[in-house]
């Protein structure tokens, strides 16, 4: 990794794919997490809440997330922060654009992929990614085991850029996206 992103910072390899309905095999009543998610004006930072629903246990932290060169949606290089409550809090109060979500971790032949299903203004989208070890294996992964349309190169469907848009803004490229 190049001295320029700092030994504290990682590369993270993710493909994202826009999902028509949950998968199948995946209980519409028992998502894995609550995440919300307030991503900073003006910065590549966001502040994530994440509550695991069976357990109650609440994260809270500060990241720091961008692509490792401009259009390498696929490639990014990510720091994260833990926080106490009040930091969190604190930095919530920060101006800044909601993204709220419920998360499904599906498994299938060794592989996860994370099933966003968006809340409040951007009910109806369902997006799921998965990590990778490294950009080769991201390229040479297989199609995943549900219907949806590859959207990693888009730079719509990550996290900073639907923060604060409504399912109504989407809806165009949606369109275009699935119809193509």
């Amino acid at each position: 990794m190049p001295d320029a992103f700092g030994r504290y910072a990682k590369r993270e390899y993710e493909r994202r794919w826009l999902l028509p309905a949950l998968p199948e095999g995946l209980d519409p009543e028992r998502p894995w997490a609550l995440i919300t998610d307030h991503y900073l004006d003006g910065t590549r930072f966001r502040v994530r809440e994440r509550l695991a629903i069976n357990t109650g246990d609440v994260v809270w932290k500060l990241t720091h997330k961008f692509p490792e060169r401009d259009g390498a949606n696929d490639r990014v290089v990510i720091t994260n922060n833990y926080l106490m409550r009040d930091e969190y809090d604190r930095f919530r109060r920060l101006p800044g654009r909601a993204v709220v979500k419920n998360r499904w971790l599906l498994e299938h032949e060794g592989a996860q992929y994370g099933i966003d299903v968006f809340l409040h203004a951007l009910t109806g989208l369902i997006i799921a990614e998965r990590e990778f070890a490294t950009h080769d294996a991201l390229l040479a992964s297989p199609a995943p085991p549900f219907d949806g349309v590859d959207v990693t190169d888009r730079t719509e469907f990550t996290g900073g850029a639907l923060a604060g848009r409504s399912f109504g803004d989407l809806r165009a490229i949606l369109n275009a996206v699935r119809s193509p």
